[in-house]
């Protein structure tokens, strides 16, 4: 994801427009002046964010109204920062406060401009800092929270800034040059992170001090053939390769190219000749297509034989990367409705999680240009920033990405095709809604997809909710129709899905031999799709075989089902998403057949294999149950697993407390606030029912479980399979389909 805005910019690299008007000043004159769509002012609510974060990059430097943009925008971030830790989801909270700070230039800091949530974000920040050994990056939050922390913490702040500094002189090695690079690099990055004059002002001279080394060890050696360490060399070399567009990339981190130029000529001898071109010809024309080369310029510069990687420029690939990012937003405030800058910028915007502004930052360029390859773009964008909120269980954030992408979609309904297409955007977000349990959005958006373009899977949702609603022959109807879909004819996997859909309708319908026949079909096409399939692919394949074995219900089925399970564990052994789908199946099929040693065995592999708390809980619970239920005794790996996350300030910890019975049932039903919260309450206070042997209360609960709007939780799946008990398989004989 952190070289997504780099790809964008080749991607679009022929399709740059320049389009600058005469200069004015030191700052140029916009080509097109973005009209603003919120007031300036101190003060940013969720919902004005996006526009406000568009309207702060058109803004002028050292305006007014730069200032009070700033603020807002910064204030707002911060609240989402410190959030962000508080729910535990470290990786986006510090993805977020590099986002509030890369906005900031050197000397625009105030202390009001880190909002009401401030002191909390930065203490959170400064203490994961602290624990990863990142010196330049704790540093810099520490410095920051100094500015805003009470009197009587002070001291304490000042030791740890005094610790910091003694621990990066005492880590950075032996030699000379490395303990100079160390030291570069911990000022860098210290001022990636904290915007201020001071912290810019040592980035310069410690840049300057690991040149001035390294040009000191070149020249002995020339002149007496003075030899130096492997390390130290590398370090030399470096400086001498890296240190000239690092000192550019610090001012121009501040969209400064006059004093980068200054910075660069002291040391022209080891600088590219054509970043000072570039700086020159940005200091004598301001305008949009100078900054569009500099960013350009600033990208690392992959190594030969090295394929690219950016992490080929070494410790400071992040400051050209955020640098490249201040000179792609000085070309976009100059003219927003280029498409190349507003791209890098919007792209870049998704990794710093401020996903919603991304759409609007793209809306000039795609109402000017009408290029399909550029609304297309600006759709992918889009879906990456609604896919970035949605793994941050953040469905408020990627509501507002979409409405922000509301003139997106219309500039694309207007072009006649795009890749993506808008229907797949309205269909991403029909299906949020129905993991978000907001069964009526989610119709209207997949009915709105629908009516864009013919899709299989946006069918097989529609057949969900449908059946859901109880109404079984529109839902059969869309299976048939989904069945001719031209994405379901390439994806056996999909295919497979409408095929168990239908099965499981007609069985539930009353007609066991009637859904043998799609049961088989969908189990002869799986089969033979496994043997071509790899990776994810071949891991969903042998999940829905799993499912397809399970429906027909004898032992060998069941054997067979859970060797395709693992067989699924084997093909994607590194992602865990497709290991949480699989280790969820292999739990849950035991939970329903109240197999305690092949749930506990699943929860085992889960625990194993790393999973994330938001699902090893869930696995814990239904084993848990199943312990209670069963009366197991001796040492539970549940109990502890659900013990250690009852402290979760999240909905997850509400529920891990009910799983190791420090919640009761009604005040975890009390606490549900969402409506797939309130349908995963419903389930476990059903199975505290199950529980304590009142069958028939839990049943009533089960019931409205599987009429809850909780569609898409697997809670839902469960319900219904333990209320069908026996009638959920068909029998066999199972097909031979030459599955091993």
């Amino acid at each position: 994801m952190r070289r997504a805005a780099c790809i964008v910019l080749i991607l679009l690299a022929p399709l740059s427009v320049s389009a600058c008007g005469p200069g004015r000043g030191r700052y140029g004159r916009p080509a097109h002046n973005a009209e603003r769509v919120t007031v300036a002012g101190t003060e940013v609510s969720d919902e004005a964010f996006a526009g406000a974060v568009r309207d702060l990059l058109a803004s002028e430097p050292n305006s007014r109204e730069r200032q009070l943009r700033l603020q807002g925008v910064v204030g707002r971030q911060m609240v989402r920062v410190a959030s962000r830790f508080k729910s535990k989801d470290r990786d986006r909270a510090v993805s977020s406060l590099q986002g509030a700070m890369y906005l900031v230039h050197a000397g625009e800091l105030k202390n009001e401009m880190l909002g009401s949530q401030g002191y909390d974000a930065l203490h959170s920040a400064s203490e994961e800092f602290a624990k990863r050994g990142d010196e330049g990056r704790a540093r810099a939050t520490y410095e920051m929270l100094m500015r805003i922390s009470p009197p009587k913490e002070k001291p304490e702040i000042k030791a740890h800034l005094d610790a910091i500094s003694a621990w990066t002189k005492d880590t950075a090695g032996g030699g000379v040059m490395q303990t100079a690079g160390a030291l570069e690099a911990a000022a860098v990055t210290r001022h990636l992170l904290e915007p201020s004059q001071e912290a810019r002002d040592e980035a310069i001279a410690r840049t300057m001090e690991f040149i001035e080394k390294a040009a000191a060890v070149r020249t002995a050696r020339r002149a007496r053939g003075t030899q130096v360490t492997r390390e130290e060399g590398m370090e030399a070399v470096r400086a001498l390769e890296t240190g000239a567009t690092v000192l550019a990339a610090i001012h121009l981190r501040n969209a400064d190219p006059q004093r980068a130029l200054e910075a660069i000529d002291k040391v022209r001898d080891v600088a590219r000749p054509e970043l000072v071109r570039a700086l020159e010809a940005v200091i004598e024309k301001p305008e949009s297509d100078k900054w569009l080369e500099l960013a350009r310029m600033l990208r690392p510069p992959p190594r030969q034989g090295h394929g690219g990687d950016d992490d080929d420029f070494g410790r400071d690939s992040e400051l050209l990367r955020v640098a490249s990012f201040a000179a792609a937003a000085e070309a976009y405030r100059l003219d927003a409705t280029s498409p190349e800058p507003a791209a890098f910028v919007a792209a870049m915007l998704v990794d710093l999680g401020m996903s919603e502004a991304a759409p609007a930052v793209l809306v000039d360029a795609v109402k000017a240009q009408k290029d399909p390859r550029i609304v297309g773009l600006a759709l992918a964008i889009t879906m990456q920033a609604m896919g970035r909120g949605l793994e941050g269980e953040e469905p408020d954030s990627v509501r507002r990405t979409f409405r922000a992408a509301a003139p997106i979609l219309a500039a694309a309904d207007a072009q006649k095709k795009t890749q993506p297409s808008p229907a797949r955007v309205y269909g991403m977000m029909g299906e949020i809604e129905i993991r978000e349990g907001r069964l009526d959005d989610a119709r209207k958006l997949l009915t709105a997809s629908i009516e864009r373009e013919k899709s299989g899977s946006v069918l097989l949702s529609l057949a969900r909710l449908d059946w859901h609603d109880g109404q079984v022959k529109a839902a059969d109807a869309r299976i048939k129709e989904a069945l001719g879909a031209e994405d379901v004819a390439k994806d056996p996997a999909l295919r497979g899905e409408v095929l168990l859909l239908q099965s499981d309708i007609t069985r539930e319908g009353g007609d066991a031999n009637g859904a043998r026949k799609p049961l088989s079909d969908a189990l002869r096409d799986l089969a033979r799709a496994r043997s071509g399939a790899e990776g994810d692919d071949r891991a969903r394949i042998e999940r829905l075989i799993a499912r397809a074995l399970d429906r027909f219900g004898d032992s060998g089925a069941r054997s067979s089902a859970m060797k395709a399970l693992d067989r699924a564990l084997e093909a994607a052994p590194r992602d865990k998403r497709q290991a949480a789908a699989t280790i969820g199946q292999i739990v849950g099929r035991a939970f329903v057949k109240a197999d305690l040693a092949g749930a506990r065995d699943g929860l085992v592999r889960g625990v194993g294999a790393e999973l994330p708390r938001e699902d090893i809980v869930y696995y814990a619970i239904w084993v848990r149950v199943l312990e209670r239920q069963l009366k197991a005794t001796g040492e539970s790996l549940a109990e502890r697993v659900l013990a250690e996350a009852s402290a979760d300030p999240r909905w997850i910890g509400r529920v891990a407390a009910f799983g190791a019975g420090k919640l009761k049932a009604q005040d975890l039903i009390a606490a549900a606030q969402t409506p797939t919260q309130k349908t995963e309450a419903l389930f476990y206070s059903a199975m505290d029912r199950r529980v304590a042997g009142d069958a028939k209360g839990a049943d009533e609960f089960l019931k409205q479980v599987i009429t809850s709007p909780g569609l898409d939780l697997m809670e839902v799946a469960l319900a219904r399979e333990l209320l069908s008990g026996p009638r959920a398989q068909i029998g066999g004989p199972v097909p031979e389909v030459g599955l091993p």
